[in-house]
């Protein structure tokens, strides 16, 4: 008789991955403020299926944090505001504290005077765009938001990682006052993320569509040559143009470090230097309030009254497919790879942190 395989991943509560979340931090010299904008942020990529932004990123922050990366205390401050435009430098802080206050600002802003645009520098990973473009969405804004990252990426005709995987992240508000329409993308052909993913999985292979190439410049589908590679612009020289249109609206707007300037390495003791751009636009200043949200419920509805394709139930929108793993994951819980779950464990028994125990496995 054939033995079952050992369970790859443990499932748990939303709130239990919020609250380890929050406690090592916080072991780690974080205010709980500062913790939990970090935490939620993370479990909500989590619950939305993005498991490469998720929990995961903990342990690159920790290592960060334990090498003197970050700045953990900081909250950042406002360098120049001028009408609609503010310069905020992040003073090296959490990623997600820094874009916690820069949204508060553009909310604001847009509030006064309908269109915001901030942009900040000497900040880190700000976890996935999403989380910032949805809070812009929820109070009625169309928004825009952006982030460089370290060099990983070679541009179109070269072989020298020089670009981030930059992401791209549009929400707008819907008619229940959520985002219902939301594209949040790496300017990659998949995020780094998934593949570190795929390897706390230990999946031993990922799909070549993903676009990884080895250490010699060759397309590969093995998750360890790939690791030592790296990744492809989506769609060739369009991504390189996005990746290099984010570079100018984040550091070369905000005066923060461009390209190779900023580190290779995310788990070292050196300042990342990351920059952002939160843009929100108030559609109230072009049409009558609800509107906006009625004309993109119809947007909608136009795009999924196409046919299917061939092998395809239904045509779904930008953000539809994680808005449902949301739901489902809200009632069943998150499943983390048993491979991380061991490694957050080890550094929760040095910190004297309490780990919840998992209501499944799978």
């Amino acid at each position: 008789m054939t033995a079952s395989p050992a369970p790859l991943s443990a499932v748990f509560p939303a709130e239990s991955l919020r609250a380890i979340g929050r406690d090592l931090l916080v072991a780690l010299g974080a205010p709980d403020g500062h913790a939990r904008v970090v935490a939620d942020s993370l479990v909500a990529a989590n619950l939305r299926g993005v498991d490469s932004h998720g929990i995961q990123m903990l342990s690159t922050y920790i290592q960060q944090l334990r090498a003197g990366g970050i700045n953990v205390p900081a909250s950042g401050h406002v360098e120049r505001e001028d009408g609609v435009c503010l310069r905020y430098n992040g003073e090296n802080g959490l990623g997600q504290v820094v874009s916690d206050r820069c949204t508060d600002h553009a909310i604001r802003i847009a509030r006064a005077l309908g269109v915001a645009v901030v942009v900040a520098n000497h900040s880190n990973h700000f976890g996935a765009g999403a989380w910032w473009g949805e809070k812009l969405a929820r109070e009625g804004f169309i928004a825009i938001v952006m982030s460089n990252a370290c060099p990983a990426v070679a541009p179109w005709q070269g072989r020298t990682p020089i670009l981030g995987t930059n992401p791209l992240c549009v929400a707008v508000p819907g008619a229940g006052g959520r985002g219902k329409w939301m594209l949040d993308m790496a300017t990659t052909t998949v995020a780094l993320g998934k593949l570190v993913h795929a390897s706390n999985l230990n999946q031993p292979t990922i799909p070549r569509e993903w676009g990884f190439l080895d250490a010699d410049g060759e397309p590969t589908s093995d998750t360890a040559a790939a690791q030592r590679g790296k990744p492809t612009p989506t769609g060739g020289y369009k991504g390189t143009a996005l990746a290099t249109m984010i570079e100018i609206l984040c550091a070369g707007l905000s005066g923060g470090a461009m390209t190779t300037e900023l580190p290779v390495y995310r788990t070292g003791g050196d300042p990342l230097g990351i920059s952002h751009s939160f843009i929100a636009i108030d559609p109230k200043r072009f049409l009558p309030p609800g509107e906006f949200e009625a004309r993109m419920d119809r947007l909608a509805g136009l795009v999924k009254a196409s046919e299917p394709a061939l092998g395809y139930d239904e045509v779904l929108v930008a953000g539809e497919l994680e808005w449902r793993r949301e739901a489902e994951r809200l009632r069943s819980g998150i499943p983390v790879p048993v491979k991380l779950w061991n490694r957050l464990g080890e550094i929760a028994a040095e910190l004297g942190v309490s780990v919840p125990e998992p209501i499944g496995r799978v």
